[in-house]
């Protein structure tokens, strides 16, 4: 049985390993990572990142960092919201080389940023379908019944008003006003304007020409919009003087947003949208057999450059579920893409031999089969043993290229899960539809079984995973760990950081110093040495992992202003100095001089306590 995650110390270890939380400038989530945008890449210790108990997987492009955890992530996120306290967004520190590959990749970054939250709502839309389906196959619920129209207005609410949810999420990641953009899209779904584009054609605003058109549904539009709204609001701060802004500036912006949204990014978004609908109306036409099998090659391949680039397409399928009723692309390609590795997870769990795979295998099994989400499976297993990762592309390519030749159709979003195979069947009752989709499954369990079967692979890897943990908990041994300098002894909860006082990364004291010598309080090892010299880490023979926090804040000082001693890889003794502070910078710059020493895994010892007579921190075994 697998253990019980502290989701508490997980998100500790995690900012630790990106760098601390000076270094974040955005913190965002998806259905199964947490998606962070830092200021210096370089501080970003992906190696450890990817030891840390849940992290499946890590994905470093450029300063955005994706910490797969699967499932878990809103228990996850929680935690780690709680230490950030805010998420601003704020982009690197350093300009990006504008390649045409940079200038794509950031695109998608950007629409997955923006279309991540949302996901919850259309996954929820999908449920209520096949809820309805259910009641009416079971229960003979007819479509007229007031219980039925009220379900079903729930489930459609999505799509009419998908303008608002990506108004707020786009006012959020562009960071203008989140309500006043959810205002411009409210507008654009007004019951008055909505009759008014019925006729079609142009009308006049502020004698400006402007299109008639619906924008229930509308996502790249609103989009724009938006983005537009964010530099007029950037511009009205810098022009209005403090006395005015806060009554005026909301006027103004709502005001001037909505010229430009009726006369220039509403129509431009509608006509990209147009363009995207009917290069996907020819494929259906003339090409349907290859548009799966194409999206599988480049998500296997190119698209791992650009991780969360899936979550930028979701407009297509909103868009196509809208206008023609189906979906035969986007969620055909997921159907594809998250049944099959659920039944590769299945299929290495029963032919494999070793504990510790197949603890990984059965739970990612049943979280793609039923929950939709193939994280577990690729990061766990797949890319660990390539040839397991290239018997997954096979079967979902095969999968693929039926469900193309057969004009395979998804009713309603989230039909990438068995749970919700009726989305298949459709309100109107397709059972051909869903024939075809079960006969899809069919052949992704059997190419999974079969391939997986015959083909050889090591699974070696996880017996070292085991050894390592094994070997780690095998030598632990109780350890002392004394004061880091001479001055004035700090117990944990009265230290002046909530994290370090809640004994978030350990327990731990401190010691505001009254010399500027910084002393190892432990012998062991030198683990590693933060860029900006305010941290570094000791492992001990007997199994401690020990950190020396020099400063609160500290990240603010310049180059010369904390000198270290050591290197990494260097044996050091107790009382040794390790590193020398100029405690007049702490003060000039008003920061908190107090060195800190905190047990990093004391939850791997039985008991632990300080000694504030003595200054010691003292950890049984």
């Amino acid at each position: 049985m697998a253990k019980k995650l502290n989701y508490a110390d997980m998100a500790a270890a995690i900012i630790t390993q990106l760098g601390t939380q000076e270094n974040l400038t955005n913190v965002n989530h998806c259905a199964t990572r947490l998606r962070v945008v830092v200021r210096d890449p370089s501080k970003v210790d992906a190696a450890s990142l990817k030891k840390i108990d849940g992290v499946l997987g890590v994905e470093v492009r450029e300063n955005q960092v994706q910490v797969i955890v699967g499932q878990i992530i809103e228990d996850l996120f929680l935690e780690v919201e709680k230490r950030v306290r805010k998420s601003s967004t704020g982009g690197s520190s350093k300009p990006q080389e504008k390649k045409l590959v940079a200038v794509f990749s950031n695109f998608l970054q950007l629409m997955a940023g923006i279309m991540s939250p949302v996901i919850p709502s259309l996954i929820a839309a999908g449920f209520l379908t096949c809820l309805l389906l259910l009641l009416n196959l079971v229960f003979g619920l007819e479509s007229t019944n007031s219980t039925y129209v009220i379900l079903n207005n729930l489930a459609q609410s999505v799509f009419y008003f998908l303008p608002v949810f990506v108004a707020y999420t786009s006012a959020k990641k562009f960071d203008t006003e989140p309500v006043l953009a959810m205002l411009l899209a409210c507008w654009l779904l007004y019951p008055d304007w909505v009759a008014m584009a019925g006729a079609g054609g142009y009308t006049s605003y502020f004698g400006i020409p402007a299109l008639l058109t619906t924008y229930n549904g509308a996502v790249l539009q609103i989009i724009l919009s938006v983005w537009v709204m964010s530099k007029i609001d950037q511009l009205l701060k810098k022009a209005l003087p403090l006395s005015v802004r806060h009554f005026l500036k909301p006027f103004l912006l709502i005001l001037i947003t909505s010229i430009i949204t009726l006369t220039l990014t509403g129509p431009l978004g509608g006509l990209v949208t147009n363009y995207i609908a009917m290069f996907i109306a020819w494929i259906r036409n003339y090409a349907s057999w290859a548009a799966v099998p194409a999206i599988i090659i480049f998500a296997s391949t190119i698209g791992l450059l650009c991780p969360g680039f899936h979550l930028a397409l979701i407009p297509i399928a909103t868009t196509s579920l809208a206008t023609v009723g189906y979906d035969d692309f986007i969620n055909i390609w997921f159907f594809c893409c998250t049944i099959t590795p659920g039944f590769i997870a299945l299929a290495v769990a029963l032919k494999s031999k070793n504990r510790r795979l197949k603890e990984i295998a059965f739970p990612a099994s049943i979280s793609a089969l039923f929950g939709g989400i193939s994280e577990p499976t690729t990061y766990g297993i797949s890319y660990k043993m390539p040839k397991v990762y290239f018997c997954s592309i096979a079967t979902s390519l095969i999968t693929g290229l039926y469900a193309g030749i057969v004009h395979l159709k998804c009713f309603g979003f989230g039909g990438y899960s068995l749970t919700n195979i009726l989305l298949y069947l459709g309100e109107n009752g397709d059972t051909t539809n869903f024939i075809k989709a079960l006969i899809g499954v069919g052949i992704m369990a059997v190419c999974s079984f079969v391939f997986v079967f015959m083909t050889k692979w090591d699974d070696s890897v996880y017996n070292e995973e085991d050894s390592e943990a094994e070997n780690a908990a095998a030598v632990l041994t109780s350890v002392e760990l004394t004061a880091p300098a001479q001055g004035v002894y700090i117990a944990q909860e009265n230290i002046a950081d909530p994290v370090f006082a809640a004994g978030t990364l350990g327990a731990c004291f401190g010691i505001r110093p009254e010399t500027d010598e910084v002393l190892s309080p432990v012998d062991g090892v030198i683990n590693s040495i933060a860029p900006t010299r305010h941290a570094m880490t000791i492992k001990t023979a007997g199994g401690a992992e020990v950190m020396v926090h020099i400063g609160i804040d500290s990240m603010k000082l310049g180059d010369h202003e904390i000198e270290t001693l050591v290197q990494t890889g260097q044996a050091v003794n107790r009382h040794q100095p390790i590193a020398k502070i100029d405690r007049k910078a702490f003060a000039a710059k008003q920061l908190d001089d107090t060195i800190i020493v905190i047990l990093l895994n004391s939850a791997a010892y039985t008991q632990v306590h300080v000694d504030d007579q003595r200054q010691q921190l003292i950890a049984a075994a």
